[in-house]
């Protein structure tokens, strides 16, 4: 009997611990599927998505600032509770509880609780890291030794231009990184008690939807290094497909070593980004407001039946041979010449890694070094190069990447003393 009972327990043991290890593989395996985010996709609605996620319908919308929950949108990127996010994250100060920590951070108590998935009232141990939304990157928390304040956007959407900002209280060099991009800074005007400086974020078509990292730092100097690492959003954008067949006459254009030559040498001029900035206001229309768009920027494309690997680096606009082109903005043309793929060309940089090109012109009236000001005509529409029919291929590089220039239409980029960061 007391064999028999050995037996038993020992078996007992053995199917819990079975049953135990079975219980943490499949939880674990659940947490390290969770998504920290989620895109809303057409049919979706909030209540759908928090069950889907085991989530609390009104957890779900405060985490996300949400006040109607019947108002979601496909393309919207939502942040699952609980999930391990990639948020800005802070560290409660002695005796804080989470709504003084919002307190400090001017901050929606509700929504921090949310995000955290803790009571708002529940005190924390000192240094306890608590997750905030993006757009409080840094805030009460920014200021690391001259640094005393950082701008960032609380969400970019795919293929658009953000800013960022940074005040010190003496002159410094910061450098930063945009999803491993290097950044650029440049001065701006302020007031005589801080310095501004201020570097875009220009976001490819292709990046997101999720959080990526702003990474900021500056050497001290005694040569200690200082640096924080801040989160953007990144949104889906409204992009299209699109076939297009090229014509046997132009198919080998697609060749690389046909290409390879003039991408090079188009990215050593994109390269430059130490120029000073050269306009203030929204860029204007290069062309006249009865051309309309013909192929948007973002659009994914397939030549030939091919994948669709790329999409539409520039914004195109449908208008007869001859009619003029005219600059947006005040620059200076680097480049203007005939190229394989973009046609006759003209390349203005407009400072501070800021670059405008004008392809497949019939004719070209610039020349490199030329200094142009916003309305100045730059050539005629064609369709040398890659190309085919009468078109305006309009495009803007930051940094070398390419971003919608329309949006540098509607607001105004250039002038960092108004706008959104």
């Amino acid at each position: 009997m007391a064999l028999w009972q050995r037996l038993s327990k020992s078996i007992l043991l053995s199917f819990l611990a079975a049953f135990l290890l079975l219980y943490l593989l499949n939880t674990g395996s659940a947490q390290a599927q969770t998504p920290d985010t989620y895109t809303v996709q057409p049919g979706d609605t909030l209540g759908i998505i928090a069950t889907r996620f085991g989530v609390a319908l009104d957890v779900l919308a405060t985490a996300n600032g949400i006040a109607d929950v019947n108002l979601i949108e496909a393309g919207q990127v939502l942040i699952i509770p609980g999930a391990d996010a990639n948020l800005p994250v802070i560290q409660a100060r002695p005796g804080e509880s989470l709504a003084a920590v919002a307190d400090r951070l001017d901050a929606d108590v509700a929504q921090i609780a949310a995000l955290n998935q803790l009571d708002a009232n529940v005190r924390l141990f000192p240094g306890q890291p608590i997750h905030i939304p993006p757009g409080l990157a840094g805030a009460g928390e920014l200021r690391f030794g001259a640094v005393q304040a950082v701008r960032l956007p609380e969400q970019i959407i795919q293929g658009r231009t953000g800013r960022l900002t940074v005040e010190s209280s003496r002159p410094i060099s910061v450098s930063a990184t945009w999803n491993g991009l290097p950044l650029t800074f440049h001065p701006i005007p302020s007031g005589p008690d801080s310095l501004w400086q201020g570097a875009f974020l220009p976001t490819p078509a292709l990046l997101g939807p999720g959080f990526f990292p702003v990474e900021i730092g500056y050497a001290a100097s005694a040569g200690t290094v200082f640096s924080r690492t801040f989160s953007v959003l990144v949104s889906n954008g409204p992009y299209d497909s699109q076939l297009i067949e090229l014509p046997n006459d132009k198919g080998g254009l697609l060749d690389p070593a046909f290409t390879q030559p003039e991408i090079e040498k188009l990215y050593a001029l994109w390269a430059i980004a130490d120029a000073p900035l050269r306009w203030s206001a929204p860029f204007s229309r290069p062309i006249g407001i009865e051309y309309p768009t013909t192929s948007p920027y973002g659009t994914r494309r397939s030549y030939n039946g091919g994948p669709y690997a790329s999409y539409h680096a520039g914004q195109d606009f449908g208008a007869p041979a001859g009619i003029t082109v005219t600059a947006p903005g005040d620059g200076i043309v680097v480049l203007a010449e005939p190229l394989n793929v973009r046609g006759n060309a003209v390349v203005i940089d407009h400072g501070a890694g800021v670059f405008t090109g004008y392809w497949h012109l019939s004719e070209n009236f610039m020349t490199a070094g030329q200094a142009v000001r916003v309305g100045d005509p730059l050539g005629l529409v064609g369709t040398t190069g890659l190309s085919t029919g009468n078109h305006l291929h309009w495009e803007l590089r930051i940094y070398g990447i390419s971003v919608d220039p329309l949006q540098f239409l509607e607001e105004n980029i250039g002038d960092w003393q108004t706008g959104t960061h």
